[in-house]
C-alpha cells in the first residue's frame, strides 16, 4: 500500500480520481489529509472536514464485474467499524447504509465510488471515501447534536507526554493508526464471504428492529426495519399499508425514529 499525505486538499476523493486519469495511481494506495475544503458525503452533500479529524480515500485496483458494486459501500462500513473498535476500543454501531456511529451520534461518513471500464464491463478501481470526526469541538449549527467524536478534544493533544492523565493519545498517533488499519481491514473485508460480512454488518447494526423514516423520490414513509439483504438493501415493512420493500442505497434518505 502507497501512502499520499495532505496537509490540506479539496477532497481525497476527487484527487484519488484525477491521479488515476493521469495515470499516477497504478496499484493500492491510501491518500490522507489532515482537513478537506471541499469533502462530499452521499447526494453530493458536504462534509464538514476540519482538521480535528481523519480524511482518507482507499484506493483498491479490483478488475471485478461492475455488479460487484452492490456491496462496496457496506463492506468499508463494516471495515471501518472493526478498525475503530481495534484501535480505539470504542464500541461503534452502523446506520444503513453509510454511517459509523458512536454514543448515539455520527462520527463516521463513507462514500464509495468507482471508476469503471464500461467496454469490458468492469470495475478498474474502487474508491473508498472516509472521514471520521476523531476530536471535533466546534460544529456548524446544522450539525449540531447530530455529529459527535470518537474523543473529546480535551482528550487528545498535539505533544506526547503531557501530565494531564487525560491526554493519554495524541491527534496524529490516532489518526495514523486508524488510517493503516482501515487500509489493511478494507482488503481483508473485500473478499469476506457473504455470510461472514451480513453476520458483522447486522449486529452492529442501530437499525434493525427500529421504526424508521426513509425518503425515496421526494416521498416520506414511515416503516420499520426488518432485515439487510444478501445485496447489503435494508428490507423494511411500510407502517401505512403492511408492505414490504427492498430500499438501496441510491437516492434513499433513512432516519431512525427517536
Amino acid at each position: 500500500m502507497e501512502y499520499i499525505y495532505y496537509d490540506s486538499i479539496d477532497s481525497t476523493n476527487d484527487e484519488a480520481k484525477r491521479l488515476i486519469k493521469q495515470g499516477k495511481i497504478a496499484g493500492e494506495t491510501c491518500l490522507i489529509a489532515k482537513e478537506q475544503t471541499g469533502g462530499r458525503g452521499r447526494q453530493g452533500k458536504s462534509f464538514f472536514s476540519p482538521d480535528s479529524g481523519l480524511y482518507m480515500t482507499v484506493v483498491l485496483p479490483i478488475g471485478k464485474s461492475i455488479s460487484s458494486q452492490v456491496t462496496m459501500t457496506v463492506r468499508t462500513a463494516c471495515a471501518v467499524s472493526e478498525a475503530i473498535e481495534t484501535v480505539t476500543g470504542i464500541k461503534t454501531g452502523i446506520k444503513w447504509v453509510n454511517d459509523i456511529y458512536v454514543r448515539g451520534k455520527k462520527c463516521c461518513g463513507i462514500l464509495c465510488e468507482a471508476v469503471n471500464n464500461y467496454e469490458k464491463g468492469i470495475m478498474e478501481y474502487m474508491i473508498a471515501g472516509i472521514g471520521i470526526n476523531i476530536a471535533t469541538k466546534n460544529w456548524p449549527e446544522e450539525l449540531k447534536g447530530i455529529a459527535g467524536s470518537l474523543y473529546e478534544a480535551d482528550e487528545l493533544t498535539d505533544a506526547e507526554g503531557l501530565s494531564n492523565v487525560r491526554k493519554i493519545h495524541s491527534l496524529q498517533s490516532i489518526t495514523d493508526n486508524l488510517a493503516k488499519t482501515i487500509a489493511q481491514n478494507l482488503n481483508i473485508w473485500m473478499e469476506k464471504e457473504s455470510n461472514e460480512l451480513l453476520k458483522y454488518y447486522r449486529a452492529h447494526s442501530i437499525v434493525l428492529g427500529k421504526e424508521i423514516t426513509y425518503i425515496e423520490n421526494g416521498t416520506e414513509q414511515a416503516a420499520t426495519a426488518i432485515d439487510i439483504d444478501d445485496d447489503g438493501g435494508l428490507i423494511v415493512r411500510n407502517i401505512s399499508d403492511n408492505s414490504m420493500v427492498v430500499l438501496r442505497s441510491g437516492e434513499v434518505s433513512v432516519r431512525v425514529s427517536k
